[in-house]
């Protein structure tokens, strides 16, 4: 068996996405499905259905089942377009944005009307569209808002395409997770991120494997977690190491989860700038334009809602101390014993106070002295960016919970760092969560093979 055909395994969520799909619309396999060892286990026009799971999912293929297999009336660039044109209208935000970053010749629009991909991508678009939810509204604002910063960074035609494309599939690699990491709601624990972070990754490899794009695409898809001073993942990439088109994938992707919550604009810019150093200076400056907003029309009969209370922000500032100072102790404990856990630590100090600093920065550790029964604008205003900051400093903080969760798969390790990865972990506002250790032998990072060889 060569190397190749023993990795063309089918992926059990994938395969009962695709089983699900057929259910109401017509997949059919496209050529002729072979194992590994040459038997053939389905003929070219037949018809993928339930009865036929357990015979794929035993058997390691000679190709992949995604390249064998299409759905008859599933996404293509016109349904795309189509999207693109409906979220436009539902989203005046993300229409002004569009509208003050297009520069090039081709609107983002038009451009990624543009956009080609085969039958298996077609495929992953229609499981998606057709899961409910948004998932497709929100490749394609993704998309569109990556076109938008490639071109306010003035980046090229061809540069524009890429982070276009990346931007639609950015996520097609959580096809390929547990569904139950996935829920609506649900808080993941620390150690649980092992499942998640490898969705860039994974939707890298699938596009490699199953179109002829160039290696751009790919490239930018892994990178659309990945952040400039090396938070983000899953290889905790830095500045010249994440590509153009990638950079605009990642402020793409964070917009777009700004842009459907109240003040939108203000939102965005704000959150932005939280923690400088995330993304490259040029590339938010660039935004500024299309953020901009009329302050005075945005605090007229200001109506805007707040729920993080001082407590909350007093909660989170000592729990910041309290990281600090608990890392500090930890390193002097340590000394030369463990070099491994006194890196991990060196290094999660440092996220630590850039995260402090942050929170001086925007001025969260000063009482606002506001009145709550005699809120003006400019008041609700204030409260407003107390908000923002403070949810993205919380979320900061448990991005570095799950850094250090991923990073200690040896027990000794997990022992010493438990108590801190709790405490960044726990973002709650009056009452502490139960304290979680996960499981001994739990953490098993999909992505671990990768990144070992990067």
């Amino acid at each position: 068996m060569t190397d190749a055909a023993a990795s063309n395994a089918v992926n059990q969520h994938y395969l009962n996405k695709v089983i699900d799909l057929s259910e109401n619309m017509r997949v059919e396999v496209s050529e002729d499905i072979f194992d590994a060892r040459g038997n053939k286990l389905l003929a070219k026009g037949g018809q993928v259905s339930r009865s036929l799971q357990e015979k794929l999912i035993v058997h390691k293929l000679k190709k992949p089942l995604e390249a064998c297999i299409f759905v008859e009336g599933g996404v293509d660039s016109h349904s795309v377009q189509q999207a693109a044109e409906r979220v436009l209208s539902s989203s005046p935000t993300l229409a002004h944005i569009l509208g003050v970053s297009q520069g090039s010749v081709l609107a983002p629009v038009s451009l990624l009307s543009q956009l080609k991909f085969g039958s298996a991508l077609s495929m992953m678009l229609t499981i998606a569209d057709r899961e409910g939810g948004s998932a497709l509204d929100h490749a394609v604002t993704v998309s569109l808002l990556s076109i938008a910063v490639a071109s306010k960074a003035r980046m090229s035609q061809s540069d524009q395409a890429v982070a276009g494309l990346a931007g639609l599939l950015h996520d097609i690699g959580e096809l390929y997770i547990d569904p139950s990491f996935l829920a609506k709601g649900k808080r993941l624990l620390p150690h649980e991120w092992a499942h998640i972070v490898v969705h860039p990754y994974t939707g890298m490899m699938l596009i490699n494997q199953l179109e002829s794009y160039t290696p751009a695409v790919g490239r930018a898809v892994a990178e659309h977690h990945e952040r400039a001073d090396g938070s983000g993942y899953p290889r905790r990439l830095t500045g010249d190491a994440i590509s153009a088109p990638g950079y605009a994938v990642s402020i793409a992707e964070t917009l777009a989860g700004l842009i459907v919550k109240d003040h939108p604009l203000e939102r965005a810019a704000l959150a932005l700038k939280i923690v400088p150093g995330e993304f490259p200076r040029n590339l938010v400056a660039g935004l500024s334009e299309a953020l901009r907003h009329d302050s005075k029309s945005a605090h007229a009969n200001d109506e805007r809602t707040h729920s993080i209370g001082a407590e909350d922000v007093t909660r989170l500032i000592s729990r910041i101390a309290t990281a600090l100072k608990m890392t500090a102790e930890t390193l002097i404990a340590l000394g030369s014993k463990s070099p491994r856990a006194s890196q991990i630590l060196a290094a999660t100090a440092t996220r630590i106070q850039q995260v402090n600093r942050a929170a001086i920065s925007t001025g969260l550790a000063m009482p606002l002295g506001i009145d709550q029964d005699d809120l003006n604008s400019e008041d609700l205003a204030l409260l407003f960016e107390r908000d923002v900051a403070t949810r993205e400093i919380q979320w900061r903080l448990r991005d570095i919970a799950r850094d250090l969760a991923m990073q200690a798969t040896l027990s000794e390790d997990r022992l010493l760092l438990m108590p801190l990865i709790n405490l960044l972990d726990d973002d709650y506002s009056l009452s502490s969560p139960p304290m979680v250790q996960a499981p001994f032998g739990a953490i098993e990072l999909p992505t671990q093979a990768f990144l070992a060889a990067a």
